[in-house]
């Protein structure tokens, strides 16, 4: 917590007094800063009410961070029914880093152009991958599909589904977007058409399904694939850009064991006029190293230095304005206020 005033002819003084929680919530970023997720989680989960999403914020990331996929596909579903608005999507976010990937054999991004040769990547990828392992297909990037693509795309798909292939789908929505505009045309291409539907039998979109089903039968008098009854794949996030600047991208625990994080801070803040830390892939703030935070951030405030920390999750964030760190800096977290 920070006392804020004016000092005569100095500018602003920052007085630093002992962080205090003044909620619970503000207790279970503490207990968290501490080490003791079980303590923070057991405070957040008797405050969850429809007036204050911190809570919840705070439970997805902590979810998040252990690796706990259950609890937060639960927590959504109870976040969707109080709010009446969409959950954070699941996104592992640290934590565990020694378990076994086994959701995650293979990961294919698809180029500009779904052509011949992209779908000959896509086919050898899913090939390559074992038996029983996730692959994930990123089609985010494209921009074009040809025929042979759209034919050879549409085949690769049903084999997968055939063979109980387990799959992530990512940046479909570009995909499909861009076929429905190509359907409209007047000289709509059949191929076009069957890479929709097997898109949506994929997804396990059925209303779809039959919807453009009729309009194929009626548009090209021939009769449609049938729906068939399999495991739809997974719709994911695809990993979002990396932000064009100069940020210092800081990433793990920051503790007092594990200076790095701090002593690439300060020398950051040496070294240029203005500071903008990312820490969207820091999983804990050591209650202990907050005070060398603070210390950092007041020598940027008395040289006159902006700062923006950006990307932290909810239990950082909540930290921060215990701390009073709110005060010194912009923060940009990762969840909406």
């Amino acid at each position: 917590m920070l006392d804020m005033g004016s000092g005569m002819g100095s500018g602003i003084v920052v007085e630093e007094t002992s962080g205090t929680a003044e909620s619970p919530v503000g207790e279970a970023a503490i207990q968290y800063a501490n080490g003791q997720p079980e303590a923070a989680e057991h405070l957040l989960k008797g405050v969850l009410t429809a007036d204050d999403r911190r809570p919840w914020y705070m439970l997805f990331d902590l979810y998040s961070i252990q690796n706990r996929e259950k609890e937060f596909e639960k927590l959504a579903l109870e976040y969707a029914m109080r709010f009446e608005a969409s959950p954070p999507v699941w996104q592992r976010t640290g934590g565990n880093a020694d378990k076994p990937k086994q959701a995650e054999a293979a990961s294919l991004e698809l180029p500009g152009l779904l052509d011949k040769t992209a779908a000959d990547a896509m086919r050898q990828g899913i090939e390559a991958a074992p038996k029983n392992a996730t692959v994930r297909i990123d089609f985010s990037h494209i921009a074009m599909v040809d025929e042979t693509g759209a034919d050879e795309c549409a085949k690769i798909l049903a084999a997968a589904r055939k063979t109980k292939r387990k799959l992530q789908i990512g940046g479909v929505e570009t995909l499909m977007a861009l076929l429905q505009d190509l359907n409209r045309a007047t000289h709509s291409r059949e191929v076009h058409w069957l890479l929709l539907l097997e898109l949506y039998q994929t997804l396990g979109q059925q209303d779809e399904f039959e919807n453009l089903a009729v309009d194929f039968a009626v548009r090209f008098e021939l009769s449609p694939p049938s729906w068939v009854e399999v495991q739809a794949a997974e719709v994911v996030q695809t990993k979002p850009a990396e932000p064009l600047d100069d940020a210092l991208r800081l990433s793990g625990e920051i503790t007092p064991s594990s200076e790095g994080g701090l002593q690439q801070l300060r020398s950051y803040a040496e070294t240029h006029d203005n500071v903008l830390a990312d820490l969207s892939q820091v999983t804990r703030v050591d209650y202990e190293s907050v005070s060398q935070v603070l210390s950092v951030l007041m020598q940027c405030l008395g040289s006159g230095k902006a700062v923006i920390l950006r990307g932290h999750n909810a239990l950082i964030h909540e930290l921060f304005r215990v701390m009073g760190i709110d005060q010194l800096c912009q923060l940009a977290p990762r969840h909406p206020d």
